[in-house]
Parts: C-alpha cells; sequence; structure tokens
C-alpha cells in the first residue's frame, strides 16, 4: 500500500519508512504541509500532529478516502480527540514501539479490506435479489421449508431471510453429510439443501427429525410434504431458470429423466413427464439411459 508519512522527525520518518518497507508498504515522506495536501492519493496516512498544528483538518478533507494514524506527543482535544471525531481512525503516543504502528496499519489495512469485500458481497446480492420477484417473508422464525423449482430462488430467498431478520447460517448439504448422525447446535441456525435427491420414506423421516431444529430447507420439488412451517414459491414464473439456449423436446426429455430418475420412482416419474412407465422405458432406451440402482 502507498503511505504518506507527514513528519518534521527526520530520523523517524526514515525509521517508519524502513519498517514499512519490509512488509510492502511504499513511503513518501513529507514536512511540508503544503507538499501533503498537493501529493497524490494514499491508502495511509501517518500525521504528525506536531508536523500539522491546527492545519489537520485540511490534510484529513484531501486525504479522506486514506486510513489515518495520528502520531501525537500527547493526547488532548486538537492532537488527538477533535481529529478522531473528524475521521481519523487511529493514534499512538510517541515515543512509541515500530512493531505497535505496523499493527495498528495491518489492522485497519485488513479492516478496510473486509469491509470492501462485505460492500461487494452485498451490491452482489442485491443486483441478483432484484432480477427475482421475491415474496414477502414469513414472520414465523424456523424451522421452514422453503419449495422452489431452482435452487439459486431458495438460495436468494433464504438469503433474504437471514439478512432481514438479522441471522447467521451455518451451511450444509444433504450430499456431504449423514443427517441422521449429524449433531445440531442448538445455538446455530443452519440452511440446509439438497433434501430433494433422498428416498421418499427417507426425506419423510429427514422432516420429522428437522421439525423440531433451527433449520431452513430449500426442497428443488413440488412434492407434498409435511412440515410445520412451508414457504411455497414454485408456482412464481421467475423460478424457472431458463438457460441461453431452446432445448429440443427430446433433449429436455433426456436431462430431466437423467436428473430425476434416482428422486422418483419409474410410475411416479412417468406420471409427471405425463407419459406411461413403458413410454418411459422406451425413451430410457431410446435416449441409452440405464437406470441406476
Amino acid at each position: 500500500m502507498n503511505v504518506l508519512i507527514i513528519e518534521n522527525e527526520t530520523y523517524l520518518a526514515q525509521s517508519i519508512a524502513s519498517k514499512l518497507a519490509d512488509f510492502g508498504h511504499v513511503s513518501f515522506i513529507t514536512s511540508s504541509l503544503e507538499e501533503s495536501l498537493n501529493k497524490g492519493d494514499y491508502d495511509i496516512v501517518l500525521m504528525s500532529t506536531n508536523t500539522v498544528g491546527h492545519n489537520y483538518q485540511s490534510v484529513m478533507e484531501r486525504h479522506k478516502d486514506a486510513i489515518i494514524i495520528l502520531m501525537a506527543s500527547y493526547v488532548s482535544e486538537d492532537t488527538v480527540s477533535k481529529p478522531l471525531k473528524l475521521g481519523a481512525k487511529d493514534y499512538i503516543i510517541k515515543p512509541f514501539i515500530m512493531d505497535e504502528l505496523v499493527r495498528k496499519i495491518e489492522h485497519y489495512k485488513g479492516f478496510k479490506e473486509l469491509t470492501e469485500d462485505i460492500e461487494f458481497l452485498k451490491s452482489y446480492f442485491i443486483f441478483i435479489q432484484n432480477e427475482l420477484q421475491t415474496p414477502t417473508l414469513p414472520q414465523y422464525n424456523p424451522p421452514i421449508l422453503i419449495k422452489a423449482s431452482s435452487q439459486r430462488s431458495a438460495d436468494i430467498y433464504a438469503m433474504k431471510y437471514a439478512i432481514e431478520m438479522r441471522i447467521r447460517f451455518d451451511f450444509l448439504s444433504i450430499k456431504n453429510i449423514i443427517w441422521s448422525e449429524y449433531e445440531f447446535d442448538k445455538n446455530k441456525t443452519y440452511y440446509i439443501t439438497n433434501c430433494e435427491n433422498l428416498k421418499k420414506q427417507e426425506k419423510k423421516d429427514f422432516l420429522e427429525k428437522m421439525a423440531n431444529k433451527n433449520v431452513l430447507i430449500s426442497m428443488i420439488s413440488d412434492d407434498k410434504v409435511d412440515f410445520p412451517q412451508i414457504v411455497d414459491i414454485t408456482n412464481m414464473a421467475n423460478n424457472l431458470e431458463i438457460g441461453s439456449e431452446i432445448l429440443s423436446i427430446r433433449e429436455y426429455e433426456r436431462i430431466i429423466i437423467t436428473k430425476f430418475e434416482n428422486r422418483y420412482p419409474d410410475i411416479e416419474l412417468a406420471k409427471k413427464l405425463g407419459m406411461s412407465r413403458k413410454s418411459l422405458w422406451e425413451k430410457r432406451k431410446k435416449y441409452g439411459i440405464s437406470r441406476k440402482k
């Protein structure tokens, strides 16, 4: 990162610059107020209150996007309190241990990067959420089963619930755990996906166990199930994710049979596809799909 050191004690300024160079930072040293205002933008400004005097406000306004750390000989309204109120991040009292200054710099550098990451993810979530018609959130607490036509829609709905209810999830996939043996922490809230891949009886057993847990569950299916609280968004038009290419009926049939043959028995899958069990068998043979056991 680029560091501006405003300090009239030359030896101290050079020592700071040398130490920061060990951490990959590039420093520019000045004792001139005019020069500190005219120089380019910096990520970090180390400002000696002895050097800038009562002109600290102009320096802070010029470098308002930087991490500003005060280097003061004593604590007073003008040296510490007022600059902190105007946006300086921290201060250190001279003489100080160089490692302590570096620790402060690394702390605020990490905090700034984390804040920027969070803002990026928030903006991404808002962007994705605005692409979907999201129904009103339920007022009740977990357990909640979200029935949707796509995983993306269920995830957006679950994340919106977490943000508005100010809760945080542990994320679990049925594919990656043995749910019957998993130890759930009563102090945590879980978001569980892929329960639609369970067999009919196993799904029933799973939902019965989850009925008293602190969980949100996504189920990408319109199957009828029993659960204390169900949010059904399967009929929302924007939940059906359409790719950029239009598939032929044949290709669509092949994909659907391959994707869902382990989820439903042949009779039920054939019924959902609007065909007989014999027709389903013939299409498997036609498309070269082997029935998995």
